[in-house]
């Protein structure tokens, strides 16, 4: 299939199909050859993870951008330590609430382990509990509790990130410290920016619009938040 589309965008006209004829006969091959020859299972790395939205335990439900951007975030740092195959966001968040079993999430996500966990707010104290599962046999590899200050957001996830290179994958190259960048000393401005990234992933007009209020508010607090731009 990727190779018909890839000739359907050919710039050249010469290399496309000449006929609308060309293409169906094209598609209908393929769709032969496909159910002659079952797919073959997908390989699974055993350097892989999935980071699933973390569960909102706080009493406020609104605080639910905040557990979802912490995943987020922390799908990004392990994304940048190379030799780590990771689930990106869209196809992780999908399991948000279900009750599908840790290993069929594995089989579909194509990864060897699956990190959970649960964020709970009160005020400027934290909690957050985060568990590393091997998805073949369901068992925990590492699970961890941090009790902290919302200034030490950053530190929590540095040390998440730390914990799960040395867990899952010690010969993988680079410094988990690294991975983890600090977008902002603002933790009103980092906060907003999560806000938004929650709204603006609802894809409605009017939570875009909201969205985008928050990121103007985050570049008036600070100017220098390139991820807010």
């Amino acid at each position: 299939l990727a190779r018909i589309v890839a000739r359907c965008l050919e710039k050249t006209r010469e290399m496309r199909f000449q006929s609308a004829r060309d293409l169906r006969f094209a598609i209908e091959s393929m769709s032969d050859a496909q159910s002659a020859a079952p797919m073959p299972a997908a390989k699974t790395d055993e350097k892989s993870v999935a980071v699933l939205p973390f569960a909102n335990m706080s009493a406020d439900a609104d605080n639910q951008f905040f557990s979802d951007g912490l995943a987020e975030e922390l799908i990004n740092a392990l994304a940048r330590l190379p030799g780590l195959q990771v689930a990106s966001r869209t196809s992780a968040f999908r399991f948000r609430g279900s009750d599908v079993d840790i290993r069929e999430i594995g089989r579909q996500l194509h990864v060897a382990t699956v990190l959970e966990g649960s964020v709970r707010r009160a005020g400027n104290r934290l909690r957050v509990t985060a568990q590393l599962i091997n998805v073949t046999d369901g068992y925990h590899i590492w699970s961890e509790r941090y009790d902290r200050e919302m200034a030490d957001v950053f530190a929590i996830q540095d040390e998440i990130v730390e914990s799960i290179v040395k867990a899952l994958a010690p010969t993988l190259v680079g410094d988990a410290k690294k991975a983890v960048r600090r977008p902002t000393d603002n933790l009103e401005a980092y906060e907003l920016y999560l806000k938004g990234r929650h709204l603006w992933h609802q894809s409605s007009p009017g939570k875009l619009h909201t969205a985008i209020q928050c990121f103007e508010q985050v570049i008036a607090i600070d100017p220098d938040y390139a991820l807010a731009y």
